[in-house]
């Protein structure tokens, strides 16, 4: 009984870390400059809003509310200067660096 169970377990660890794989995008498409993603603009945009919205709210000025995050923050102010749509080469050296996570 011991040795199936020890079988087993051994099997399956083994299984797992030879079909794992590394992640990678789905869609070849990056920021133009500087930066690899915008997801500090991001917060920081998400923040600003959320502080405008609880203040407006504190005041009772209902009506100044926004509805959208880029109503207070300028899209291009966001990391990189928006995006692109690199096609698909998969042998190219570039393409596998622009597909890794």
């Amino acid at each position: 009984m011991f040795n199936r169970v020890a079988q087993r377990e051994s099997a399956t660890s083994h299984n797992i870390t030879g079909f794992m794989s590394r992640s990678k995008k789905k869609a070849p498409v990056s920021t133009w400059c500087c930066c690899k993603s915008q997801k500090k603009g991001k917060q920081q945009s998400h923040r600003r809003f959320r502080r405008r919205e609880r203040m407006l709210v504190f005041c009772g000025r209902y009506d100044k509310l926004p509805f959208r995050q880029w109503e207070i923050t300028e899209q291009w102010d966001l990391g990189g200067d928006g995006k692109a749509y690199w096609g698909h080469s998969p042998s190219e050296e570039w393409y596998i660096r622009l597909m890794r996570k």
